[in-house]
């Protein structure tokens, strides 16, 4: 069923090369950078993190369709020093509370998806932790929140950009609140909380998804049929949402054999940041040293991303058709409602 939404399919357009795929580059992390900042300086400010990501903006944005922001410290300190021609806005807090066998999430303080829409951004983007083992109240809380946010989006006329994460419990292996990906992860968990959020209540306009399967799988070039399988059931999981990949700080040739297998799936694209750009940090907070290896490695990395996105991720082409109304009646304007 067609889902018009001239207002969507605008921002949607924006986001995308000439061939309707995905290339975003994200520097809205916080605790990442945050820690990095510490471990060699042992306490960040404001103005640590603001050039931190200044730098990545500075020189990475002009090889990415759009770019990832939050509202804190890069809007609107950086926004002039990105060369994406789309924008898209952090909703959610990084700190999120984590009560038994759950995790809460909820909006960046005095932030909404209207204040999105009218600074202009070009999607609302949330991430989520959820599994769907947590506790009955965890996950009661995050399907409330996420539906009302897509209501929101709906309202406002932008897209609404779903990024779900699986998290560790407190008695599992490797547990941490650090944005890392989780050990040992289950399969099912990633794939059953994408078909939950790939219904219809959710208004979810494009999925970040993260791998079903462990990074350390996908070092070899050599896929094994377990992990060929797990791609397809992804795909399968997002009930013809479009989707793109995030790389939850994997290396660098796992993030390249991930988008591999999903743009064999249908995949429309990317929207990475640490996996792209963290290295080029190892000798903070030399600038010099940071800025030539983000013009170099960083770069070249990207341009490989870039042309097997352009040579095999599924275009957004016909998706797009389904979003704009196509009414030629002269009364267009006399129907077509406000917010």
């Amino acid at each position: 069923m067609k889902s018009h939404s001239t207002g969507k399919y605008i921002h949607i357009k924006k986001l995308c090369n000439h061939r309707n795929q995905l290339q975003m580059l994200a520097i809205d992390q916080r605790p990442p950078i945050f820690n990095l900042i510490k471990n060699k300086k042992k306490k960040y400010t404001f103005e640590d993190v603001v050039e931190f990501k200044k730098q990545i903006s500075l020189n990475l944005s002009h090889l990415s369709t759009a770019i990832l922001m939050d509202p804190v410290y890069s809007i609107p300190n950086l926004v002039t020093t990105s060369k994406s021609n789309g924008l898209i806005i952090t909703l959610e807090d990084h700190a999120f509370a984590e009560k038994g066998r759950g995790r809460y999430s909820k909006n960046i303080k005095n932030w909404t998806v209207e204040k999105i829409k009218k600074i202009g951004g070009d999607a609302v983007k949330v991430l989520a932790w959820y599994r769907p083992d947590a506790d009955k109240k965890s996950i009661q809380h995050q399907k409330k929140y996420i539906e009302t946010i897509g209501k929101q989006c709906v309202k406002y006329d932008i897209p609404f950009l779903l990024e779900l994460l699986v998290y560790p419990f407190h008695s599992e292996v490797g547990y941490s609140k650090d944005y890392l990906e989780q050990k040992q992860k289950k399969q099912n968990h990633v794939i059953e909380s994408v078909k939950e959020f790939s219904k219809k209540k959710y208004n979810v306009d494009i999925f970040k998804l993260e791998s079903p399967v462990d990074s350390s799988k996908l070092e070899s070039d050599k896929f094994s049929k377990s992990t060929a399988a797990a791609f397809k059931k992804l795909s399968e999981a997002t009930n013809n949402i479009p989707w793109v990949m995030l790389s939850s700080g994997m290396s660098k040739k796992s993030f390249l054999n991930c988008l591999k297998l999903a743009y064999k799936n249908g995949a429309s694209g990317y929207l990475a940041g640490r996996t792209i750009w963290l290295d080029s940090f190892k000798d903070y907070p030399n600038y010099s040293k940071i800025t030539k290896n983000l013009k170099k490695e960083a770069s070249s990395y990207v341009k490989k991303l870039n042309t097997l996105t352009k040579n095999k991720a599924h275009s957004l082409e016909d998706y797009l058709k389904n979003k704009l109304i196509q009414k030629k009646s002269i009364n267009f304007k006399n129907t077509y409602k406000g917010f």
